[in-house]
């Protein structure tokens, strides 16, 4: 679903892109259904909707590993139905007074755990993370607060300690295994319950503590107004502002396995058996 390249041709109806653009984009093919939307192929047709400039100096490698990963993290965040975080801009700071909530984010060096660390701190609150150690510094770089290994068996223990006196908000986890979800299930219930926003949802009958709630996707497709969700208005603004300003970084750095469809099977072989702190490229050349 993450694509970057050169617009080829724009629709009769688009006005604000033009053919030779460089651009970042979702490709929600395999949302919808139609093989003309799908990333993996040499020509992607792409709604307008997901579709941002990016800075001339930016390669097409780091830009692609935004697209998917932000729009994650931005549904998960801040649609109502889910954490309901209020959404950043771009343009303002978040209050001071919202540094004293808690947002812990289980995987921070991932795509999407980078994604959610930079708009939660662009959002104003104290970002939780866990990551391997030799991932601390990317992590903090990143935004957040506080940084816990997720080896270290006191690590629930620790994160529960270093919040005390502040307000706990909810929890995201990128990773969505058992054995993290119900690690960010134990912190919330230390501050009374909450929410835990999944990438995944739950295939295994999880049992959680009470007073703790699993969400997962997908995110909602129109406001109630008809109008744009926050995600999209999240994800525009950062794309379309964010990587121009300096309040949005492409990462984590690509890893570029070569050029051609051939090498797509290689990468995907690589992503089950487990990146860290980078995220997998193919170029495709028309």
């Amino acid at each position: 679903m993450d694509i970057a390249g050169t617009i080829v041709e724009v629709g009769s109806e688009i006005t604000i892109f033009k053919k030779g653009d460089r651009v970042a984009a979702l490709a929600p093919g395999t949302i919808d259904g139609n093989p003309e939307s799908a990333a993996f192929q040499l020509y992607t047709v792409a709604p307008e909707t997901v579709v941002a400039r990016i800075p001339d100096d930016m390669p097409f490698p780091n830009a692609v590993v935004l697209p998917l990963a932000l729009t994650t993290a931005s549904w998960a965040l801040f649609e109502p139905v889910f954490l309901g975080i209020d959404a950043p801009s771009t343009s303002s700071l978040a209050p001071a007074e919202y540094r004293k909530k808690v947002l812990l984010v289980w995987g921070g060096s991932s795509s999407v755990g980078s994604c959610a660390i930079q708009l939660a701190s662009a959002a104003g609150l104290s970002i939780f993370a866990t990551a391997s150690s030799e991932n601390f510094d990317y992590v903090k770089e990143l935004g957040a607060s506080q940084v816990f290994d997720y080896n270290d068996p006191e690590v629930v223990t620790n994160m529960i300690e270093a919040a005390q006196g502040k307000k706990v908000v909810g929890a995201y986890d990128p990773i969505a295994s058992d054995a993290t979800t119900m690690a960010c299930a134990k912190f919330l219930e230390a501050f009374g319950g909450g929410k835990i926003l999944t990438t995944l949802p739950d295939s295994s009958g999880l049992v959680l503590p009470e007073g703790v709630e699993r969400l997962s996707g997908p995110p909602p497709r129109y406001a109630e107004d008809g109008g744009p969700t926050v995600w999209q208005i999240v994800w525009a603004d950062f794309m379309r502002n964010g990587l121009g300003n300096g309040k949005l970084r492409a990462k984590p750095e690509p890893l570029v396995l070569g050029s051609g469809l051939e090498k797509l099977q290689e990468g995907i072989n690589m992503c089950r058996k487990g990146v860290s702190a980078r995220k997998i490229v193919v170029e495709l050349n028309g």
